[in-house]
C-alpha cells in the first residue's frame, strides 16, 4: 500500500543516516540519554493534551515562566518538535517543545504526561464494522471525520466505503461490489489564489465549513445530503495525525507514549487524506 511504501522508504533513509541511534529505549523507563528532533527527519509529532487537571500548564522556554494552561485548549493539536529528559526528584521525566498546530505564536515547554499522540487506526485494520463506529465515535483525532458525517444525517458511515478510498486494485473493486452508484469525492481544491485548502490539517471548527461550501459547488447542498437516506458513507480524513495500516506499528506507536525512533519503528506523519466516497447498498 501507498502508506506502507513509504513508510519504508523513510525508514530506509533514516537508517542511512544514522538517526534510529537511541539505544535501549522502553515504554517502561526512560534512558537520560533520550532525546527527540523532529528537524533532523521525521518533522513534528501530534499529540492532544489527554490531561483532566486545571493545572497543566505550558511553560517558557527557559522554564521559568507559565504562558499557557492547556484547559483553555482541549482541542488543539500540538505538534512536539523536540524532547528531552530532565531529572526531577530521582526520575527521569520527559519534556516536550511544541506548538500549537493552528497557531505557532501559541508554544513552548510542557511535561510528556499530559499528552496523547494523535493517533488514527485506518478502516483496513477494522474487522466489523461496530468496531469501526465504536473507533469513529471515540477517538479525538476523529474529530472531523464525525462532523463530515454529521453533514449526511441520514447516511450510514460503511466500512468497506472507507476502506476503498485507501486501497488500490483490485481490493477497491471487491469493497465496491456490494454496492451502486459509486462515487469517490475529494474534498480538498485548489483555492482563488491557486493553493491546495488541505481541510484535514485546519481547525475542524474552521475545515467543516469549508468543506461544506466545497460539497455544494459539487452539487451536494444540505437538501440534496438529507435525502440521501439510500446512500451509504464512507469517509478518510488523516491530518495532523499519525495513521496505521500495520497492527504491529500500530501497537509500538500506542506502548511509547514519547516519539521514539527504533530499529523498526520510528514515530511520523507520512499520510494525509480528505477524501469520501458515496454507495447505495444493493
Amino acid at each position: 500500500m501507498l502508506k506502507r511504501s513509504l513508510s519504508f522508504l523513510l525508514l530506509l533513509g533514516a537508517v542511512f543516516l544514522g538517526l534510529l541511534n537511541v539505544g535501549s529505549v522502553s515504554a517502561n523507563t526512560i534512558p537520560s540519554n533520550y532525546s527527540f528532533d523532529g528537524s533532523k527527519f521525521t518533522g513534528p509529532i501530534p499529540y492532544y493534551s489527554s490531561t483532566k487537571s486545571q493545572k497543566a500548564y505550558i511553560w517558557n522556554n527557559s522554564q521559568t515562566k507559565r504562558i499557557h494552561n492547556l484547559k483553555n485548549y482541549p482541542n488543539t493539536v500540538w505538534l512536539v518538535s523536540k524532547a528531552f529528559v530532565k531529572p526531577v526528584k530521582g526520575k527521569n521525566q520527559v519534556y516536550y517543545k511544541l506548538y500549537s498546530a493552528y497557531n505557532k505564536k501559541v508554544k513552548g515547554i510542557a511535561w510528556y504526561g499530559y499528552f496523547k499522540k494523535s493517533i488514527i487506526k485506518l478502516p483496513v485494520l477494522f474487522n466489523s464494522q461496530q468496531a469501526y463506529l465504536n473507533d469513529l465515535s471515540s477517538n479525538k483525532a476523529l474529530k472531523l471525520t464525525r462532523m463530515v458525517a454529521k453533514l449526511f444525517p441520514n447516511s450510514q458511515v460503511n466500512l468497506n466505503l472507507s476502506k476503498s478510498l485507501y486501497v488500490s486494485l483490485p481490493q477497491k473493486t471487491d469493497l465496491l461490489n456490494g454496492f451502486t452508484n459509486t462515487k469517490a469525492i475529494g474534498l480538498n481544491s485548489f483555492d482563488s489564489e491557486g493553493n491546495f485548502t488541505y481541510y484535514e490539517r485546519m481547525a475542524p471548527s474552521k475545515a467543516i465549513k469549508l468543506i461544506d461550501q466545497r460539497l455544494t459547488e459539487l452539487g451536494y447542498d444540505q437538501d440534496k445530503r438529507n435525502s440521501m437516506s439510500n446512500y451509504d458513507i464512507g469517509i478518510i480524513i488523516v491530518g495532523y495525525a499519525e495513521s496505521f495500516d500495520q497492527q504491529s506499528e500500530l501497537n509500538i506507536a500506542n506502548k511509547y507514549r514519547y516519539p521514539v525512533k527504533l530499529s523498526n519503528f520510528q514515530d511520523m506523519q507520512d499520510y494525509g487524506a480528505c477524501l469520501i466516497q458515496l454507495g447505495i447498498p444493493k
